[in-house]
């Protein structure tokens, strides 16, 4: 299906037309004979020309300074708003340098050198290392790990105080645990007597438990009983089994809650519960996310309550025992054996406050703060007396230790990993310590690449599986592996493609100065290379130059429609400067245009019925070598090849008069007529899809699917012709396989558009 050959509803009678859309009708007009211009004698050509000159003279005296002018204005309100500390990401800051020193280079403009200079201020501040500020001055890593065995130790007797007063805690809930057990002995004596009476005690229990669960069960019970909707041998059934069931549960919970963290064995003996009946309530409650794991006493798993919410200071101490391993990694001799104590240590500790669970954060806070200190100094010593590869390297490491440790899936592995493979479990199994320590080893080599990928995806911009994996020096299998894992782990987005790769990028939501510093560099380099093209042309003009004349002026006209969306400080850069020159450019372009349909040589020769669907090559075979390009821009239909399109939006998002789009259809039966070279050139991702779907059809299919919402990926893409101005803009920016799945065919098939001509809608 060819996306270029469907149009959408021609516009409303009242609608307002774009000026470039007016101008483009206007041309349609004089091609069709509705609209006649003279055309002049061959003699006069000259004297037109240089006429055209002097009119344009100046109106493109004011075109050509109006960059300089902008420009001005723009760089003053960035520097008053101080709008580059809005903008952190880098690729879009080297993207905009990149257009700047392009403008700089073609164009002498003082205010884009200011921004230029800004600009690279701005990325040195951002991708500066460590100790750079003061280079030469190295840390003294002895005197700055000397303190840590004191702090280290400090933190250990602070852990001791915490469970001293968990002991007490402990103390005083025991009476309370006691006259639980007692009520649940009473309350299993009544349960044949009076099942009410029963039901009411066994309530009045599990509001001291305060274990969610059993409340609802036992209310839920009680009311069903009251409305009659069970009968009294179900209410006995539900009483013996599922309130008992959920009380058990709720002592449980009462003495993991009061009395901290314990193993089977104790929670049996204090609770009085049989051991089978505890190890059933205990997986039930691992299940509902009740208890977890949180070490090992010998043999023996250790549970404690999941609190809604982990003190801060167990995230800083878990987030600094990670950081110092990766800088046991770079230091020797007595700083390597500091540091491995002291990390032993921490790692004992960090144990002890997760049995814990809950504690008072105060009194820890300020000496683990010094802690995590200590470990971000002895970093900045490691990267300031490494070499700058040696110190990149280093920083990678941390960097993406960090950003592994983030994630969920690592953290939960680092805390409850050996819980849960080490020694025995809740079912009595053993996992060989050699083979935990292999699956430990890859699963931690493997998140710690993901991290790396994704700190330099973030920092560099968007990569494909072949940079990546010459960057970080892993296998490119490998690369793929992990970026199609984080693409599902919706951890990266697709982002095009580049040289047959597929592009893989953050998710990235860009700033509104972001936005504005890319949309006002890549404008400049556009203007200054058009202003350029003019000057060129206006000194020698001849006859087949108007069009270029006039593509060059529309490049003023379309920068100056986005220029005018550009706001600082809520108010639109240079607003009168963009009206002025907005009239300017229009009337310019009509000059230009108006000159061409008078000289001979340039005159289209159609009618009005040619429009519906004219070869133009063959109908302008006798000027083509005078006119190029040009006298033909704003008609043609684009093209769509299904089979060469990767569903990535590019050339909806670059298409200047939103007249592109990939709508949510799946053409189906279009997949069964792709040649097998064609799919060979496509991502294997992609080529792979669509052998798959034909493979596991029984039959072809007849039917598109119509999908409820937008799939990046999947779609088809139409072309509004009412919209589109044959500006190729979406034919050079598709990423699809050879030249791209979008091409401009040069074929006038305009039938609705004179239809609305000679309806007099126009």
């Amino acid at each position: 299906m060819d996306g270029g050959e469907q149009m959408t509803e021609p516009a409303a009678a009242g609608r307002e037309m774009a000026p470039k859309r007016r101008r483009m009708m206007d041309m349609i007009m004089v091609l069709g004979g509705l609209k006649e211009e003279s055309a002049i004698p061959l003699s006069r050509v000259n004297e037109e020309l240089e006429l055209l000159k002097e009119q344009v003279a100046p109106l493109t005296e004011e075109i050509f300074a109006f960059p300089m002018k902008y420009f001005d204005e723009f760089l003053e309100a960035v520097e008053k708003a101080s709008l580059l500390e809005g903008v952190s990401d880098r690729g879009i800051l080297k993207e905009a340098i990149d257009n700047l020193e392009e403008a700089v280079e073609k164009g002498d403009i003082e205010s884009l050198q200011g921004l230029l200079d800004l600009l690279r201020t701005r990325l040195d501040s951002l991708t500066k290392k460590p100790g750079q500020e003061d280079e030469g001055e190295e840390v003294d890593l002895k005197e700055v790990l000397a303190p840590l065995p004191a702090l280290v130790d400090q933190i250990s007797v602070i852990i001791g105080k915490y469970e001293e007063n968990a002991a007490e805690d402990a103390k005083t809930a025991e009476q309370d645990l006691k006259d639980l057990q007692q009520g649940m002995e009473e309350g299993k004596d009544l349960l044949k007597e009076d099942p009410d009476e029963a039901l009411a005690r066994l309530q009045k229990l599990g509001t001291k438990t305060r274990y969610g669960n059993f409340l609802r069960t036992a209310a839920q019970v009680k009311r069903a009983k009251r409305e009659e909707r069970v009968d009294e041998e179900r209410f006995d059934y539900l009483l013996r089994h599922n309130i008992m069931v959920e009380l058990y549960r709720g002592v449980v919970y009462f003495v993991l809650t009061h009395m901290g963290s314990k193993t089977v064995v104790e929670l049996a003996d204090l609770t009085g519960i049989e051991a089978d009946v505890l190890q059933r309530s205990i997986v039930s409650m691992i299940q509902r996310a009740d208890i977890e794991m949180v070490g090992l006493d010998e043999n023996a798993p250790v549970f404690a309550r999941v609190f809604d919410t982990v003190p801060e200071t167990t995230m800083v101490m878990k987030r600094t025992v990670q950081q110092l391993r990766a800088v046991s990694r770079s230091v020797e001799g007595k700083n390597r054996e500091l540091i491995a104590s002291s990390l032993q240590q921490l790692e004992e500790s960090l144990e002890r406050l997760q049995k814990l669970g809950q504690y008072d954060e105060t009194e820890l806070a300020e000496v683990l703060g010094q802690t995590r200190e200590i470990a971000d100094n002895a970093t900045e010593g490691i990267l300031t007396k490494s070499s700058d590869a040696e110190a990149e390297d280093l920083r990678l490491l941390v960097s993406a230790g960090l950003e592994a440790f983030a994630r969920f899936r690592l953290k939960i592995a680092l805390e409850k990993g050996p819980n849960l493979v080490e020694g025995t479990n809740v079912y009595g199994e053993k996992l060989d310590p050699k083979k935990y320590e292999q699956i430990m080893d890859s699963y931690l080599n493997n998140e710690l690449e993901r991290g790396t990928m994704l700190i330099l995806i973030r920092d560099l911009g968007a990569m494909s599986a072949e940079t990546l994996a010459e960057k970080t020096g892993i296998p490119q299998d490998r690369v793929f592996r992990h970026l199609l894992r984080m693409k599902r782990d919706e951890l990266l987005t697709l982002a095009g493609e580049e040289h047959g790769y597929v592009l893989y990028d953050v998710p990235r939501t860009p700033t509104k100065a972001e936005v504005t510093v890319r949309t006002a560099s890549d404008q400049a380099a556009l203007l200054v290379t058009a202003k350029n093209e003019i000057e060129t042309i206006l000194q020698d003009l001849k006859p087949e130059d108007i069009g270029n004349l006039a593509n060059s002026l529309e490049t003023f006209s379309k920068a100056r429609d986005k220029m005018e969306k550009i706001e600082i400080g809520g108010t639109v850069v240079a607003e009168s400067l963009l009206d002025t020159v907005e009239d300017k450019v229009k009337s310019a372009v009509v000059m230009a245009y108006r000159t061409r349909a008078k000289i001979p040589s340039t005159r289209p020769k159609v009618t009005i019925e040619d429009l519906l669907d004219v070869d133009v090559p063959s109908v302008l075979e006798e000027y083509r070598s005078q006119m190029g390009y040009a006298p033909i821009l704003g008609f043609g239909t684009v093209k769509w090849e299904q089979s060469k399109c990767l569903g990535c939006k590019s050339c909806e998002i670059a298409c200047p008069e939103d007249a592109i789009t990939l709508k949510p259809v799946i053409d189906v039966p279009s997949f069964f007529e792709f040649s097998d070279e064609a799919l060979e050139k496509l991502p294997v991702n992609r080529g792979l899809f669509y052998r798959t779907v034909r493979g596991l059809a029984s039959q072809k299919p007849t039917e598109k699917v119509v999908l409820n919402e937008d799939k990046p990926g999947f779609g088809t893409v139409e072309v509004d012709l009412w919209l589109c101005v044959a500006c190729r803009t979406c034919v050079r920016r598709c990423p699809g396989p050879d030249d791209g799945a979008l091409e401009l065919e040069l074929k006038w098939s305009l039938p609705e558009v004179v239809k609305q001509i000679k309806a007099g809608v126009l």
